[in-house]
């Protein structure tokens, strides 16, 4: 017993240091986040988390055939619903746990939310070196958001500046992708830092890992690893700037590399060109970039030679976090899109960065000062955490979902509609796929999205802006050109929070009403055939894609087409998820119309030969077959770009294992070779 006590004597730091403090921040953010854990659906439908639920169910249901997802949008390549790191996690908990993919998406999240303000200690700790200031910053970004005190908008929508944001967005956002993020982050920034100014290879596996990984959980962590990497590479002694950044860029390379299956150039584009549209980069923002740039170069130059380089890279990056989300906040400046969504890594670097510089400025008072100070902050925390706690057992809320009208919604259609593709206007869409294999309309995430079409659709399904006395004419067209059979629109009572539907009564009379509940009205859309696969002439295909949601003319000529009973009968029928069998009968100058999204990778076989397959104005599949009588199969396999990502993802992996074992045998013989005592040389004489 005496021996165990010395020996806890002795490593009284590193116990300190690698396991209280770090538990205690643990322990503190669990206590917060506590109740999720037994939360399976939350009480507020209105957020996309029934869309994150719905992507991580269909992993764990399906987990060898997630090429393509039929349920969203027409049809999409996986990688096109989300980012899927979270919910490739979240679906193998799910399967191997047994628990529910909802239960399972707050637990996980839930442990990630926790461990956040853990990873930041880390990092904190291993760059300064200083425990007990980086544990006081780990615990104030726990426990307060001072982006409440700086905005506004944000503290009122938080009912006050002391409840804490981090938490606000997982529990009443649903943004679990965002707060997994969040853990990784840290990890990344502090492995970035030991690759730049360590020698060892695993530090720079461990930061390619990690970058990755945070990527792959949020696409927000791209920008705030971009600003962090160039941080790291800018406050490293000069000589080693360039020499800096080429490994980092090395590195940054193989890490996405190495995810890109998940992540490939096409949906880095498909996001860039969606952002865009919603948040271009106009003049005002080019004068905020500058402005930014200026506050930089300025912080950069005055800290040079007055603090450290892991302060100063606190400093500079939260100066560059905060100045995007404030600039957008303030003045209206969308440096990236999306700017106020950085509000929690902005909180991140302020408790950061002001809890070092208050630290720096206490160290110049005598011991005796401290006290009073160290028992003031304790007690701040103690009353601090217990509010967070309150919080997060008010803003933490489940609901018996079975008694909503979003799950009645979704289990009628799934009990009804045998698969055929519906609208589902609103909310509702959110969690209708975590109740429901039936595919919707518009069911996924907008900056993921391929092409505009279902955009455009949704809006004058829903408005029925400027349609005027056509308004239901364009609105048969829309809903018979993409293969939809029923349309769910909800009311105020149904959708309060977003209101979808300014008049969900316009639809009255004109469609036959099939389910009602509430204000919310499922009506039929009247077809010849509820099949995805159509006969019909070539020349009624639309060639041209539709500028807005009133340009129908080509569209009324395909929806002519596919109501014309002189025209056979296709059948279509789902193999899988991503191949299906279609059998028709055509004649000359016909060809057949599979409405499903058209993508590299999808084709064809016609009666056991390739057939090529083409787009049409729709996004639609077209197969022009010369056969009479057809049988034929078509299947998505991902195309070139999925064999090229994974082949450069395999080669990554095995070019680091093979860097990796190398630098071990390295090392070990090293470390196994005999030294020689040199003995001084004899003098002459």
């Amino acid at each position: 017993m005496l021996l165990f006590l010395l020996f806890l004597r002795q490593r009284r730091a590193v116990l300190l240091q690698a396991g209280v403090y770090p538990l205690l921040i643990l322990l503190v953010n669990l206590w917060i986040v506590v109740k999720e854990f037994k939360v399976d659906y939350s009480a507020y439908l209105e957020s996309n988390e029934g869309s994150f639920v719905a992507i991580a169910k269909n992993i764990a249901s399906h987990p060898f055939d997630m090429l393509w997802w039929p349920q969203w949008d027409l049809g999409l390549p996986f990688q096109n619903t989300y980012i899927p790191g979270l919910h490739l996690l979240v679906g193998a908990f799910s399967g191997l746990t047994g628990l529910s993919a909802s239960l399972s998406f707050h637990q996980v999240v839930a442990l990630f939310f926790a461990m956040g303000p853990v990873a930041v200690y880390f990092m904190a700790w291993t760059m300064t070196r200083r425990a007990g200031t980086s544990c006081s910053a780990a615990l104030a970004y726990s426990l307060v958001s001072p982006v409440a005190w700086l905005m506004p908008l944000v503290r009122n929508d938080l009912n006050g500046p002391w409840n804490l944001r981090r938490l606000q967005i997982f529990a009443y956002y649903g943004e679990g992708p965002h707060t997994a993020c969040l853990f990784f982050v840290p990890l990344a920034i502090l492995f970035l830092y030991l690759a730049v100014t360590e020698s060892k290879f695993w530090m720079k596996i461990a930061a390619g890992l990690c970058l990755g990984l945070a990527v792959l959980m949020n696409a927000f962590a791209a920008v705030i690893l971009g600003i962090a990497t160039l941080t790291i590479v800018v406050v490293v002694p000069p000589k080693r700037v360039w020499r800096s950044a080429l490994l980092v860029l090395a590195i940054a390379l193989a890490a996405y590399l190495w995810i890109s299956p998940l992540l490939p150039p096409s949906v880095v584009a498909d996001i860039r060109r969606n952002s865009a549209r919603e948040y271009p980069f106009d003049r005002n923002s080019a004068l905020g970039l500058c402005v930014l740039v200026l506050a930089y170069v300025l912080l950069w130059l005055v800290t040079q030679a007055r603090l450290s380089a892991p302060l100063r890279i606190f400093f500079l990056f939260t100066l560059a976090i905060a100045s995007i989300v404030l600039l957008a906040y303030y003045a209206m400046c969308n440096i990236v899109p999306q700017a106020l969504r950085y509000g929690t890594t902005m909180d991140m670097g302020i408790c950061l960065s002001a809890v070092f510089g208050g630290a720096a400025l206490l160290q110049k008072l005598s011991k005796r000062s401290l006290r009073p100070v160290a028992v003031i902050l304790v007690l701040a925390a103690i009353v601090q955490g217990r509010h967070e706690v309150r919080y997060g057992r008010g803003v933490i809320q489940r609901a018996d979902v079975t008694a909503t009208i979003t799950y009645h919604l979704a289990r009628w259609m799934d009990d009804h509609m045998q698969g055929e593709r519906v609208y589902v206007g609103g909310a509702p869409s959110f969690h209708f796929n975590a109740f429901t294999d039936t595919p919707q309309l518009h069911g996924g995430h907008d900056p993921m999205q391929p092409s505009v079409l279902t955009l455009h659709a949704g809006f004058v399904l829903a408005s029925g802006m400027n349609t005027g006395s056509r308004d239901m004419e364009i609105c048969g067209s829309w809903l018979k050109a993409l293969g939809i059979h029923a349309f769910a629109v909800p009311g105020p009572l149904s959708d309060p929070y977003y209101r979808s539907f300014p008049h969900p009564e316009r639809f009255a009379g004109h469609f036959p009403v099939l389910w009602r509940e509430s204000d919310t009205t499922v009506y039929s859309v009247p077809s010849r055939s509820n099949s995805l696969a159509h006969v019909v002439p070539a020349t009624s295909l639309v060639r041209r894609p539709p500028v807005n949601g009133l340009d129908i003319d080509e569209m009324s000529q395909y929806v002519a087409a596919l109501e014309d009973p002189a025209l056979p009968v296709a059948s279509f029928q789902w193999l899988n998820r991503h191949a299906a069998a279609i059998q028709a009968t055509l004649q000359a100058g016909q060809v057949i119309s599979i409405q499903e999204r058209y993508m590299p990778g999808w084709a064809a076989v016609v009666d056991c030969r390739p057939q090529p397959i083409e787009p049409d104005g729709l996004g639609f599949m077209v197969v022009r077959p010369s056969c009479t009588d057809c049988r034929i199969t078509v299947a998505y396999d991902g195309g070139s770009q999925l064999r090229a990502t994974c082949l450069a993802s395999l080669l990554v992996m095995l070019l680091c294992g093979l860097a990796m074992g190398r630098s071990w045998i390295t090392r070990s013989r090293s470390q196994l070779l005999p030294t020689r005592d040199v003995q001084p040389a004899q003098s002459a004489g």
